[in-house]
């Protein structure tokens, strides 16, 4: 139901392999992956590497090789069943956001084998801005901590409160699609409001030659 609901809201509204990989100076590069879900993207990132910029997440996530991300709008993500309303509320009069967290053990592409998974590879550079990015969308409490709302959907996951404003012009794709041109993705987050748009996009990077590159896993 919750994916019928999105799905028909987001209709009306319209929500490549190369050689060598990107070098910055030192010759590093780094990778991290963009999972799509059909309605909506996520971003998985290796969790030792989230933990050099958000050490309070250990708390939760104190094991697993990678951490996938989502971000959307507070009731509609946490409802136990979406409606409509619901819906409409999150596209055109949304309060709150959060980030969604869920663990993974070993490769995102095989957590995701049913799914659309691109690994992306950028520079050490992009790589730090985008974990960057992400530390920045966690809201934090007077104290410094992390505002943890509760278990997430599935699996080994949390609900934490996040910073943004969700609404028709953007989305939990668009929070993707930002956090990948942050890392040196040429994207254009306006025009990604679908999930289909952030996975054309990339593509799209990668054929003329960008600062990221990106392997799509097999299907």
């Amino acid at each position: 139901m919750r994916i019928v609901v999105l799905a028909l809201m987001l209709t009306l509204f319209g929500c490549a392999t190369a050689s060598d990989p990107p070098r910055d100076e030192g010759g590093d590069w780094r990778s991290f992956y963009v999972v799509n879900h059909g309605l909506h993207t996520g971003l998985a990132i290796a969790r030792p590497d989230l933990l050099q910029v958000l050490p309070a997440l250990a708390e939760a996530f104190g094991d697993g090789d990678f951490v996938e991300f989502g971000w959307g709008d507070e009731d509609f993500y946490r409802a136990p069943q979406a409606t409509l309303s619901l819906a409409l509320r999150a596209l055109f009069g949304s309060t709150a956001t959060v980030l969604h967290a869920v663990r993974i053990d070993g490769d995102p592409r095989r957590r995701f084998a049913a799914s659309e998974v691109i690994e992306v590879r950028v520079t050490e550079d992009g790589y730090r801005r985008l974990l960057a990015f992400v530390a920045a969308t966690f809201t934090h409490t007077a104290s410094g901590a992390l505002a943890v709302l509760g278990p997430g959907l599935y699996g080994e996951s949390r609900f934490y409160q996040a910073e943004g404003s969700y609404s028709l012009f953007y989305t939990c794709n668009t929070w993707v699609a930002e956090a990948l041109a942050t890392s040196g993705c040429p994207m254009s987050p306006a025009a990604a409001i679908t999930a289909g748009n952030v996975m054309s996009q990339l593509s799209r990077a990668t054929a003329v030659g960008a600062s990221c590159l990106v392997t799509a896993s097999p299907r």
